[in-house]
């Protein structure tokens, strides 16, 4: 249905904007007394819908779900990055509807140098580039668009006119709870941790929906001793309520709970957005598909409640280096090809086993200073498993 379609839409963007998203946004627009009732009801996060936007306010368990921004590279923002993007959503409110990146950068120049922060955009090309990458993330939003010009030539060259058409109902609602004195900083992110409740009980239950809702994977083993109980005895309803708001089914194992989106989630994802849909058609996905099925093949796939095995590093340096190799015997005809894109092996490596953390298929819960240490293998990840050992190796045990 078009509404669930939307919802999904919404848990994974939670702004969607008119130059954005206009068919999707007419879509809330119609639909907009039930899911503002059925997100409140299953989730407890309000949702706002008016002529220009659609805004879904997420709070509670934020530490858990939330995920770092990133650059058009894939790249992490950098503290710097995250500081300009609050600079530009301070300066955008001043701004007229069209204005350039210069006119941007020295109102965010102005508004750091007030707040006490040395910054300035156009200082050098290292500051531009995290003023660009923020304004960037603006324009992925959909508050900003680009009318002439493109960030990317004005990052490698800051003479470069760029020009945008500002939504400021947009910036308006892009800090879904704006920020407010506090003491300490850790005071403040507990604040966006929590929601208003009324028991214990009502805790565990709410946080379990969320977890549902926003984890690829959610493991009993992970889960505190009231939250395990409410979702052994309640585990069907919530999947029938996150059923009949996002159109999902669920895969219930003694393990844990995943919900499985529809075949159709898979055109509603943006590229950019490909970690939150697995198994994808893009390389580092197929590439991530194609190191599960060898642990998978090579390893004892957990069973019963014991929900993780232990990766030896061998094995997946191993497996990691065959996925990524690009000469004869692969046995893939698009390795060639796939990622002749990519900058390096290593970078590959962090792609792909973080798209696998995130998609909770492997965990790394004691990191050490070998980049292949520590790792695990979840139970999830027997549902894209051959069966078979990998080729060429014989099956290998913990080491």
């Amino acid at each position: 249905m078009e509404r669930q379609a939307v919802a999904r839409r919404l848990l994974a963007e939670p702004l969607l904007t008119a130059r954005r998203h206009p068919d999707e946004l007419a879509v809330a627009q119609t639909h907009a007394e039930w899911l503002v009732r059925r997100f409140r009801q299953v989730l407890a996060y309000p949702l706002t819908v008016a002529d220009g936007y659609a805004r879904l306010a997420k709070q509670g368990i934020v530490s858990t779900v939330a995920q770092p921004l990133t650059r058009p590279s894939g790249a992490h923002f950098t503290p710097r990055a995250y500081t300009y993007l609050a600079l530009c959503l301070a300066a955008l409110g001043e701004v007229p509807p069209r204005v350039t990146a210069a006119r941007v950068a020295a109102d965010v120049r102005s508004a750091a140098h007030e707040a006490g922060i040395d910054l300035d955009p156009e200082e050098r090309m290292s500051e531009r580039r995290a003023f660009a990458a923020a304004m960037s993330r603006l324009v992925d939003w959909g508050v900003l668009t680009e009318t002439q010009g493109t960030l990317a030539a004005y990052a490698a060259d800051g003479s470069t006119l760029v020009e945008f058409h500002v939504d400021h109902d947009a910036v308006s609602t892009v800090v879904a709870h704006p920020p407010h004195a506090t003491a300490e900083r850790d005071t403040y992110l507990r604040t966006m941790d929590s929601a208003p409740l009324l028991n214990e009980a009502h805790a565990a239950e709410l946080t379990i929906r969320r977890l549902l809702a926003e984890t690829t994977v959610l493991y009993r083993d992970d889960l505190e001793p009231r939250q395990r109980d409410w979702l052994t005895h309640h585990q069907w309803r919530a999947v029938a309520e996150l059923g009949d708001l996002l159109g999902c089914d669920a895969e219930i194992r003694a393990e844990g709970v995943a919900l499985i989106m529809p075949d159709e989630a898979a055109s509603e994802v943006k590229v950019t957005d490909r970690a939150t849909l697995f198994p994808s058609a893009d390389p580092v996905g197929q590439a991530a598909l194609m190191l599960v099925e060898r642990l998978v093949g090579a390893l004892r796939v957990p069973g019963g409640r014991a929900h993780a095995l232990d990766v030896p590093a061998r094995l997946l340096r191993d497996e990691l280096t065959d996925v990524l190799s690009t000469g004869p015997g692969t046995g893939r005809p698009w390795s060639r090809t796939a990622f002749s894109y990519l900058p390096g092996a290593e970078q590959h490596q962090e792609q792909i086993l973080g798209l696998l953390t995130q998609t909770r298929l492997m965990d790394r819960p004691n990191p050490g200073l070998d980049p292949f240490e520590g790792w695990r293998l979840l139970a999830a990840a027997a549902r894209y498993g051959s069966g078979a050992t990998t080729a060429g190796r014989e099956t290998e045990g913990p080491q």
